[in-house]
């Protein structure tokens, strides 16, 4: 992990706080994005428990990875890795 983000993290890899500057929320949104592999599309509870293993707050993470264009997601609540992350 880099410095600009580990001070988001705990010592056990769970997040502390979600930045508030964009360039740190987008540092630590990646981080959790690579546990995520590009060739896979994760319908919605799969990712949530992806996501759960670092902040509670799945819905709020969810939504900044799409609206930073990490993920995307299509109608069913299925989504997938950008291209653009």
């Amino acid at each position: 992990m880099s410095e600009q983000i580990d001070q988001f993290f705990r010592a056990d890899g769970t997040l502390i706080s979600i930045p508030v500057k964009p360039a740190k929320k987008i540092a630590v949104l990646n981080h959790i994005a690579k546990e995520l592999s590009p060739a896979t599309k994760y319908p919605e509870k799969e990712l949530n428990a992806v996501i759960a293993k670092y902040h509670d707050d799945t819905a709020a993470i969810r939504r900044h990875m799409i609206e930073f264009g990490i993920l995307e997601r299509d109608g069913a609540s299925v989504y997938w890795v950008s291209d653009n992350s």
